[in-house]
């Protein structure tokens, strides 16, 4: 199960928990496509062809995704690793995914407190997976690392089901947190971190977003480490932490996309949280008890 959808993949997923029970109707199917791949030869790193129906995304000496429907069909590279695929195919690829059926990725990790959902947003490096960790640490459950796929249910109240519940990170915090990593993400691309299984996880269930912390690095010791952002702020917030825009960017999707987000931060709790640097010594130490404090004084 990722994002709520029962998920067939042809292609084995790494720390990811798996059911033998085939029965029921599939939501996703991952192929190993045969044949030629529908993108034309590049030099570019990356290639990106969105419409409204198909995507093929391109990653050179990686594999070359087509999403399309339910499917996403999968081109390896000659000498490709199963680890280097899964690192495109759980990003870019799958938060296409995500954008073609109307959810929105939010580049965050997630956990669980009380019966709702608290999100850390930030840019790649913000501490998203390292907060994470922090806060499971001290007991709450992981929900989501890298993508929290944010819909709407019927009442029109925001929320999200579980996707990727482990953890990427760096040795300093492994070390620091006394974690136990499983292995490398990769060896050839992402060297520096690890698979980590967190103490705690959540179960395959939908549940409310109710906040969401926008990570930035503190580099003026600010006396207000936490404040409320709201209005267009909290929109353009939301709209910079949208993984893979290039999909709004290929479909030119900006109305509806400006929409969905204008209509979320209308119905959650948007805070700027200025973070110390790492790794997690010295003020950082006391980082998990900022939030900490601050999600109890708002009754989470």
């Amino acid at each position: 199960m990722l994002c709520g959808w029962r998920t067939h993949s042809e292609i084995p997923l790494t720390g990811v928990p798996t059911s033998v029970n085939d029965s029921g109707d599939l939501d996703v199917i991952i192929q190993v496509a045969t044949g030629h791949s529908p993108l034309a030869k590049s030099t570019d790193r990356f290639v990106f062809q969105h419409s409204a129906d198909c995507s093929i995304i391109g990653v050179k000496d990686v594999a070359d995704f087509e999403i399309r429907g339910r499917q996403i069909r999968v081109w390896p590279a000659a000498g490709a690793t199963q680890k280097d695929i899964e690192i495109f195919l759980f990003g870019p690829a799958w938060a296409t995914l995500c954008h073609h059926r109307g959810v929105l990725p939010l580049h965050a990790s997630a956990i669980l407190t009380g019966e709702d959902i608290t999100a850390f947003a930030g840019h790649s490096g913000a501490g998203k997976s390292t907060t994470g960790a922090l806060l499971n640490s001290l007991g709450y459950e992981v929900i989501a690392d890298d993508i929290l796929p944010v819909s709407f249910n019927q009442d029109s109240v925001p929320g999200a089901w579980p996707y990727l519940r482990r953890l990427k990170l760096h040795s300093d915090p492994i070390n620091q947190l006394a974690l136990a990593p499983t292995e490398l993400v990769s060896e050839t691309l992402d060297t520096e971190k690890y698979f980590v299984r967190p103490k705690r996880a959540g179960d395959d269930k939908w549940r409310r977003l109710q906040r969401i912390y926008l990570l930035e690095r503190d580099v003026t010791d600010s006396h207000v480490p936490i404040e409320q952002i709201t209005g267009a702020d909290a929109v353009r917030a939301l709209v910079d932490q949208t993984y893979h825009f290039n999909f709004i960017l290929g479909t030119q999707r900006f109305g509806d996309h400006l929409a969905f987000c204008t209509r979320l931060a209308s119905k959650i709790l948007v805070y700027r949280l200025r973070r110390p640097q790492l790794p997690l010594s010295g003020a950082g130490k006391n980082l998990g008890s900022l939030i900490r404090a601050h999600l109890e004084d708002a009754g989470a």
